[in-house]
């Protein structure tokens, strides 16, 4: 791509409505069951598969990295809700934590412990044990850090 290309025009073609992903690696803690809170000092490893130990390579210089990963037991889940109690106010799910939302795609800034081979061990991520992970990144303070940010009620 020359420097001109940038600046040609750029016709999107139409996006996709569904999308299709694939697991990276899995998640393995000693945590079976989903919960809302305690995950602070939950340590846990991230096996990525053996296929993309190459794209790993640097992530082991970074003191944080993001998990996506997918909530595969809240598919199954039997409500779906729109709206949840969070503090006695009712909340659209969208503006939760919580699991059971239209995607099921949990999203965690993370202590990224060490890095052995593909095995990543982490502190903080809030998923239980088996969870699919679907990427990983590394998380940059200039782009991911928000000083400024505020939350209800604090």
């Amino acid at each position: 791509m020359g420097l001109l290309d940038r600046f040609r025009k750029f016709d999107r073609p139409e996006p996709p409505e569904q999308v299709t992903v694939e697991a990276i690696g899995w998640v393995r803690n000693d945590v079976g069951k989903p919960r809302p809170h305690g995950w602070e000092d939950v340590e846990s490893r991230i096996e990525v598969l053996a296929e993309h130990a190459e794209r790993l390579r640097g992530i082991e210089e970074y003191s944080h990295v993001v998990a996506v990963f997918y909530m595969d037991l809240a598919a199954d889940a039997p409500e779906k809700p729109s709206t949840l109690p969070v503090e006695g106010v009712e909340t659209g799910i969208l503006a939760t934590r919580s699991q059971l939302r239209p995607n099921h795609l949990g999203v965690a800034a993370v202590a990224l412990l060490g890095v052995e081979g593909t095995v990543l061990r982490v502190r903080g991520l809030d998923a239980i044990d088996g969870t699919p992970v679907l990427d990983l990144k590394p998380y940059l303070p200039r782009y991911d850090a928000h000083p400024d940010a505020t939350i209800p009620g604090e």
